[in-house]
């Protein structure tokens, strides 16, 4: 499964534009493999997404939520999140994580190395993954 995933998902990077400097859309679908609609086990239609964020040291990502489930598994770097409670947390190559939903939180690279990420948004259709500001 692990196999076929990250055969997906390099193929899906090598056929999807840039979507803006620092993400890359990997895929977006709402059908699985063999073409049959995807949907949350209450038959409300899903839409799965799948990105790549790089940040140069130095960058930060700004303030930002997400009204949808979102995982992501960290390729490389370490990226320090700040989030509007007042917590940090700091996230590194190999970790993976539920990304924390409904809560404003901003990214920064404070490393040496390009922290890059794989995000999957597990959302519905005209419903945005991301949402800009504090």
């Amino acid at each position: 499964m692990l196999k076929s995933l990250s055969a997906f998902v390099l193929a899906s990077m090598m056929l999807a534009p840039a979507a803006a400097a620092g993400v890359e859309e990997l895929m977006k679908a709402d059908k699985d493999i063999l073409g049959n609609a995807i949907s949350y086990p209450n038959g409300e239609p899903a839409e799965i997404t799948g990105i790549m964020i790089t940040m140069a040291p130095g960058e930060s990502n700004g303030w930002h939520s997400h009204p949808v489930p979102t995982f992501g598994y960290i390729l490389s770097g370490e990226l320090t999140v700040e989030y509007e409670t007042g917590e940090v947390k700091v996230i590194g190559v190999g970790d993976t994580l539920v990304e924390a939903q409904h809560t404003a939180h901003q990214g920064h690279n404070r490393g040496s190395e390009v922290v890059k990420i794989v995000v999957f948004y597990a959302g519905s259709k005209g419903v945005p993954n991301t949402v800009r500001g504090k």
